[in-house]
């Protein structure tokens, strides 16, 4: 194709930027996981691209509803991280939300894109996720097994005040 040249770029010059979504729903060391069509077996969590004049929150709650039949409000979520990447066809942003569900069954609406929606136990589902959906994962689970050790030390120990 002579003459073409693709350039990450926007009009100002700016490089583009792409801002996604993402759900982290947990129950235990469960995760809800969307099973992607096609092989190879590949997972990933709900969420989706943001739209101009939406917030990230606004993003994942309409994309969330329009791949799963979760209805999602601002006050089950909260910010948890965001994960950065530079490609070639410009900067990918990941904002990640978590919440904590009872894990009920959920179908799938965009069955174009996803076979099933599974609550699955979070250490066998990383290997066939995405590189940020993987670290989003690790993450938080790592530092929920650091907060509870260190709630089970501060349990254990009794102030001499109290032991009086």
């Amino acid at each position: 194709m002579a003459g073409y040249f693709y350039a990450p770029f926007n009009k100002k010059g700016n490089m583009k930027k792409i801002v996604k979504s993402r759900l982290l729903a947990v129950c235990g060391s469960k995760v809800l996981i969307l099973k992607k069509v096609g092989k190879p077996l590949r997972y990933t969590l709900p969420g989706g691209v943001k739209k101009r004049k939406e917030t990230d929150k606004q993003a994942l709650i309409r994309e969330t509803g329009e791949e799963i039949e979760l209805q999602l409000t601002e006050e089950q979520v909260q910010f948890y991280m965001s994960h950065v990447n530079k490609t070639e066809a410009g900067i990918i942003i990941k904002n990640y939300y978590h919440a904590h569900f009872e894990p009920l069954k959920i179908k799938v609406l965009e069955k174009h894109k996803f076979q099933s929606a599974l609550w699955l136990n979070w250490k066998k589902v990383i290997g066939f996720m995405d590189k940020s959906d993987r670290l989003a994962v690790k993450v938080y689970f790592k530092n929920l097994k650091t907060q509870n050790k260190n709630m089970s030390k501060n349990e254990r120990t009794i102030s001499s005040r109290i032991a009086m």
